[in-house]
């Protein structure tokens, strides 16, 4: 796995979490001590955040830091939907076009 694969799994990994206790971006960089947009950009994998930022999400997603870094085996449907989400937001746009098609056509 390379840099940019693990800021983006990360970040969906804690989009994710953010989620599943209904928490806007804002709330989360609230509790964080960071902003809205850091927190954006940590979930788009654009930034990776530090030591102190990945401890702060453990303690408000209440979870280890093995959950939050662990990306396989996809064991359960939410794991799924997570790996692929991962492979839409890599998808060219014609790709993406032709997943839709099928996708709605299942």
């Amino acid at each position: 796995m390379n840099d940019t694969e693990l800021k983006t799994l990360l970040g969906l990994k804690i989009k994710h979490y953010r989620n599943q206790i209904g928490l806007t971006q804002e709330e989360l960089g609230e509790k964080i001590e960071r902003t809205q947009r850091q927190v954006s950009l940590i979930e788009l994998g654009s930034s990776f955040p530090n030591p102190e930022t990945i401890t702060n999400m453990i303690k408000v997603f209440n979870c280890s830091m093995k959950d939050l870094f662990d990306f396989e085996p996809i064991e359960n449907v939410e794991n799924l939907k997570l790996e692929i989400s991962t492979l839409i937001e890599r998808l060219p746009e014609d790709k993406l076009k032709t997943l839709y098609l099928i996708a709605k056509n299942l």
